[in-house]
């Protein structure tokens, strides 16, 4: 008896609503309508990615082996100097104030005259004279929305298995969306290999230095033992015999010295080369064909989808709602 008090109702409902099937189609017809609208609004949005991985990523984990190996006596040599910055670190790179800025000022057109700062600032409308100058400790106003559009635009992924790293890029043009791909991951590698070979680079600077401080100080010696051989060159007495091999004496330590030194930049340009990562493309950055979003034809579907549930449930409810609200009133 309850199975067909149910299937009565069920055929109610359904002859409810197939009465009122022209409200369905008139309602469903204003969410097709709403969705269409919406869907030739929104604006374009083209994504390009690039993958990559960072090859001293290897050269750590051999260095971790080579640390394990020497807790039981066995040497396995270690090469690696410098700060290595892990993959996983790299999100928080593309957060820092340093990687935003550099970006910004970056060129995203062929013709390298647009950067993506100006761009996002006319296309947002943020008002310019936000500015405050250049202090790079200060983030100004007009900065900070920036910076929050670049987190919209740009997105920074980490495989921690494998250890490749892929950047995206948002862009309203296909162009643009490549550039600024290809922009964000140099930007990023830029950043690992300075912080990377950062203390290579400051021995180097120091012993290029102390080079040209004792070439200076060399060639001084060599004028000068040149000149007093030229200027004694009939005369032999014990005194000039014995400021000559005083001359020779010290014209040959800072020579010594020279040489050590020009070994030792040779040395330090080579570390830094070999401390600096290497980073192998997986997969290049290109231009789209088609836009990832808005997806106008699902927009359109789910509108209309929407529309079709919500009106069937307007056409059932309507007369019961109408019925208790009579009831109420009375």
């Amino acid at each position: 008896m309850e199975n067909n008090e149910y299937e009565i109702d069920i055929t109610k409902l359904l002859k409810t609503a197939w009465n009122g099937r022209r409200q369905i189609l008139i309602i469903s017809f204003v969410f097709i309508l709403i969705g269409s609208v919406i869907a030739f609004v929104s604006p374009l949005v083209y994504s390009s990615s690039t993958t990559f991985i960072n090859s001293q990523t290897e050269s750590s984990q051999a260095s971790g082996l080579s640390g394990v190996a020497s807790l039981v006596g066995i040497n396995l040599g270690d090469g690696s100097s410098g700060a290595e910055i892990p993959p996983t670190m790299y999100p928080q790179i593309g957060e820092s104030v340093d990687f935003k800025r550099a970006l910004l000022k970056s060129k995203i057109d062929e013709k390298k005259q647009i950067n993506l700062g100006d761009f996002l600032a006319e296309r947002n409308r943020i008002n310019k004279s936000l500015k405050n100058g250049d202090n790079k400790l200060f983030v100004s106003k007009y900065e900070d929305e920036l910076f929050t559009l670049i987190e919209k635009v740009i997105s920074i992924g980490v495989n921690k298995k494998d250890g490749f790293i892929t950047i995206s890029a948002n862009m309203p043009n296909s162009e643009y969306a490549a550039n600024t791909c290809v922009n964000a991951r140099d930007i990023l590698q830029e950043i690992v290999i300075n912080s990377r070979i950062q203390s290579a680079k400051q021995k180097l600077k120091f012993s290029e230095k102390q080079l040209s401080s004792k070439r200076i100080e060399f060639e001084e010696v060599q004028n000068k033992l040149a000149y007093f051989n030229d200027s004694n060159l009939n005369l032999v007495t014990s005194t000039i015999i014995n400021e000559r091999s005083k001359l020779e004496a010290e014209f040959q330590i800072i020579n010594a010295v020279m040489v050590e030194l020009s070994k030792q930049v040779e040395q330090r340009k080579l570390r830094v080369s070999e401390d600096t990562p290497v980073f192998s493309i997986v997969k290049e950055a290109s231009m789209p064909v088609k836009r990832s979003s808005p997806k106008r034809a699902l927009m359109v579907l789910s509108f209309g989808f929407i529309g079709l549930v919500i009106s069937i449930l307007y056409v059932i409810i309507k007369e019961p709602a109408n019925q208790i609200i009579k009831e109420i009133s009375s």
